[in-house]
């Protein structure tokens, strides 16, 4: 029996030294991606024009991940670094099943964030992010599917390459929430906690954070016995609050849900009412007005009606990309709110703009723009004297004589053809 209990107990030991190898990465091999080959014009660049709206592409990815050291460079194969203005950098890493596009969609949000919450001048949240020394990670897989090893996932904030449904992607356009983009939640969460700051943890900005708290506050019934069967938010998810509120996140978690509302994450959702799974009371911008007000006024205190970073459409897509609501196309319940766009790969692909003054950029195929209304800007990669422009009929025609790089674009109601050293205006 002695004999028999030793054997089970080393057994035990045997299978929990495993599995604690497995969380520690013990034996983990990451994929090592080849860089980029940076293209002569690429390396030749120099933006001159103080006009142009400058961006990061698939060339600013670095896919060596050696000098980062530690378990950044044990799991991850790719690297970008958001540099905040006191020089030192915010870092996004990410695993080789993670596209660039899907890596660069993460930096231009963590980018509108930041630069549009620095402008309203109330704390010096990217400085504080860095100097927290936050990391967005993105791990291959889902959230907790058991697959990436535990010292992996406990470098910074988490976004799953699963859940992240980037401009023009196939899960964006579908509007596929079994990819439902998490990340305009999750990396808000990583500027609330590590550079705005909350109501328990001060960091950079205590007004934001008090405007924040206060909008929750009131989305939340003041009986906690009434918690997730009335308010506006934690609809049917009592305990979860109850989670929430003992790890100091309920502010955090609100917040989100608001975000994710009011940029129409959840406007295509046919399968309930409210946004966020239905724990949100209102699903559209128009319904967080009515709904709660406090949330909505919270909102537009801190963040821009659309997105004005300049955000990159999926180099998979084919077709039209529409940025006017337009009901038989429900991804566009999204696409709204978006200011400037570009294009990318090599596919004949085409923009209809919105009515807003946008910056919209084709890639290095054939494109039809169409501006729309408002004072709009065609955005090109190089000089204008690299460019044949030729005007007919309300049309021009812009032919890049450098290949692979903007290939032949068609615009039409576009008042301005921009190039890294000057701008061209439109005759009409």
């Amino acid at each position: 029996m002695k004999k028999i209990i030793l054997g089970i107990v080393g057994v035990a030991v045997v299978a929990g030294a495993l599995f604690g190898s497995k969380l520690m990465g013990v034996g983990y091999k990451k994929t090592v991606e080849k860089p980029l080959v940076i293209p002569e014009w690429r390396q030749s660049q120099t933006i001159t024009n103080d006009k142009y709206m400058s961006f990061k592409d698939e060339y600013d990815i670095k896919k060596d991940t050696s000098s980062l050291g530690g378990a950044q460079s044990k799991f991850y194969s790719k690297y970008i670094d958001y540099i905040a203005p006191n020089g030192k950098p915010i870092r996004i890493v990410a695993m080789d099943k993670v596209t660039d596009d899907q890596m660069l969609y993460a930096y231009n949000l963590l980018s509108f964030y930041l630069k549009n919450v620095e402008a309203l001048g109330q704390g010096e949240v990217a400085n504080k992010m860095a100097d927290n020394n936050s990391v967005l990670i993105l791990p291959n897989g889902a959230d907790k599917d058991g697959k990436t090893p535990a010292a992996a996932l406990s470098l910074g904030q988490n976004l799953n390459q699963l859940e992240i449904a980037n401009i023009g992607s196939s899960w964006y356009t579908e509007n596929n929430y079994e990819h439902r983009d998490a990340a305009f939640e999750e990396i808000f969460h990583m500027v609330h906690d590590y550079g705005i700051g909350t109501s328990k943890n001060k960091q950079a900005s205590p007004e934001i954070a008090s405007t924040i708290a206060k909008a929750m506050g009131t989305a939340l019934p003041k009986e906690k016995s009434k918690w997730g069967s009335q308010g506006l938010w934690g609809l049917s998810s009592k305990s979860w609050l109850e989670e929430l509120s003992n790890e100091g996140s309920l502010e955090q978690e609100y917040i989100a849900s608001v975000i994710d509302s009011y940029y129409g994450l959840w406007e295509p959702w046919t399968e309930g009412k409210g946004g966020m799974w239905g724990i949100y009371a209102a699903k559209t911008r128009a319904e967080i007005a009515d709904k709660d007000p406090n949330g909505y006024k919270a909102i537009q205190s801190i963040l821009p009606a659309t997105i004005n970073q300049m955000m990159r459409v999926d180099a998979s897509f084919k077709g039209d990309f529409d940025m006017n609501k337009n009901e038989s196309k429900p991804y566009t319940y999204k696409s709204q709110y978006l200011q400037n766009i570009s294009l990318t790969g090599n596919n004949d692909s085409n923009i209809i703009a919105n009515d807003l003054d946008n910056i919209l950029m084709g890639n290095s195929a054939t494109n039809k723009i169409d501006g729309g209304k408002g004072e709009d800007v065609y955005q090109l990669r190089g000089k204008l004297s690299e460019y044949k422009i030729d005007t007919k009929s309300g049309e021009t025609t812009i032919i890049d004589t450098i290949e692979g790089r903007d290939g032949t674009s068609i615009i039409s109601n576009i008042e301005i053809i921009r190039g890294i050293d000057k701008d061209y205006q439109v005759t009409k």
